[in-house]
Parts: structure tokens; C-alpha cells; sequence
């Protein structure tokens, strides 16, 4: 079964640019500092955090000793040098009320979307995944701060594509990469924490990756949504 990509719009210009081939990738960074009550922004992006009902459990082999202390283990990766370029797997009423799009482009054919991508990027750019596996798509995952957090502290990769299960609504697909070497193995800062943070806001970190990577026409159709009706009507 063919599964779709939908990237919702809430301006009918930037949805003919996308078929058209032109991306905006935004960082994480961009997106932890988003103001627009937990629709696209998220505090916590670019973040881990493993926060255990009973305390974390420390040990120290050295003196022998094991110790459960209230705080818990936030794995935060350089959210200014990966961009990531967010779709749905979902073409709903809801998705399209809460981004208020007026238009929708559905990505059909979705290997060859990321093919195309992928191609259009410099040829040392670093995508997510295992040597010889790695890809640009990645679907996100959804996780409780309770869950075990094995491999995906040590995971740049796995934390850019990790999303609290509060957004899981939004059945999210990402396209994920890095120009330098932010997404390699244990790449990320590590502190234990009493209590939740926030971090400072940096409009540095925000700039974008604008792309072009030719026309998508030939593997998407847009839906064009009656703001009256709600209903859509379907071009190619």
C-alpha cells in the first residue's frame, strides 16, 4: 500500500513554491523558540529528556555505590545545526484547522521525494541513521519522559526526530539534516535536572536552509480548501 506526505500551508504562495521544488528548512532551534501555543513550536525540540517515576539511578563502579537522586537526564543535541523540514503522514480536518492551511500539497511518490532532496543538498551533507543506511525521512517518534531512554540519549539522529506523545496528533514525518557533524554519536550536551528548563531564546540559531530542488509537480497534487465549506478541491 502507497502511504501519502502532506505538508499543510497556511498561505496558497509558499504551497505553489514547494511544488515547484523551493523548501524552507528550518533548525530545531527555530522551532524550540516558535511562539504559537504548541502547534509548531516546541520547547523541548532538539531535546531528550528521561525523567524515571522513582528517581534516576546513579552508580559509581569506583567506590561500588548505587544511588536513586529526584532529577532527570536531559541529552540536548546542537539545535542550530540540524534542519529539519516537518510533514504529516496525515490528511485530516484537524491538522488542517490547527495549522490554518489553506492549502495542502500531497506528496505521492514519497521515495522519490526524498531521492530528490537528498540529491539537491551538498554531497558531504550528514543525514540521520546507521553507516550505509543513512536517509534524509525519518517519521517521528512519540515518547513519555518515563520510557527507556537506551539508545536514544547517545542518538543526535533519534533525538531530532523525538517529540513528547502531547504532539502525536500531528503524526509527523520529518526530513532531517545536518551540514556539519551535529548528528554523529553521543554529539549532544548531558545534564542531570531537578526541574524542568527552558532555554534562552537565540534569533541566531534561527537561521534557515532555503533549497531548490526542482519541480515536484509530476509526484504531488494539491488540495485547495474552501474556507466556507471546508471542503477541498483537488488540482495537479
Amino acid at each position: 500500500m502507497r502511504h501519502s506526505l502532506y505538508k499543510y500551508y497556511s498561505t496558497r504562495k509558499w504551497a505553489d513554491a514547494f511544488l515547484d521544488g523551493k523548501l524552507r528548512f528550518n533548525s530545531l532551534a527555530y522551532f524550540r523558540d516558535f511562539e504559537d501555543a504548541q502547534v509548531r513550536s516546541d520547547k523541548n525540540e532538539g531535546k531528550m529528556i528521561f525523567r524515571p517515576e522513582d528517581g534516576l539511578v546513579i552508580t559509581n563502579h569506583t567506590q561500588g555505590w548505587t544511588r536513586t537522586i529526584p532529577r532527570a537526564l536531559n541529552a540536548t543535541v546542537k539545535q542550530e545545526e540540524i534542519f529539519v523540514f516537518c510533514l504529516s503522514r496525515s490528511f485530516t480536518k484537524e491538522l488542517r484547522e490547527s495549522f490554518k492551511a489553506v492549502a495542502c500539497a500531497e506528496i505521492l511518490d514519497v521515495r522519490t521525494f526524498c531521492n530528490r532532496i537528498e540529491s539537491a543538498l551538498p554531497s558531504d551533507t550528514a543525514f540521520p541513521g546507521k553507516p550505509g543506511k543513512e536517509r534524509i525521512g525519518q517519521p517521528v517518534t512519540y515518547y513519555e519522559e518515563t520510557d527507556d531512554c537506551n539508545p536514544t540519549w547517545a542518538c543526535p539522529d533519534m533525538i531530532a526526530a523525538l517529540k513528547s506523545k502531547t504532539f502525536a496528533w500531528q503524526d509527523e514525518y520529518r526530513l532531517v539534516f545536518s551540514l556539519t557533524n551535529a548528528l554523529a554519536f553521543e554529539n549532544a550536551q548531558y545534564a542531570l535536572v531537578r526541574d524542568e528548563t527552558s532555554q534562552e531564546r537565540k534569533r541566531a540559531e534561527h537561521q534557515p536552509y532555503d533549497l531548490n530542488a526542482g519541480s515536484l509537480r509530476d509526484i504531488c497534487r494539491l488540495h485547495v480548501f474552501d474556507t466556507e465549506t471546508t471542503a477541498s478541491a483537488v488540482s495537479t
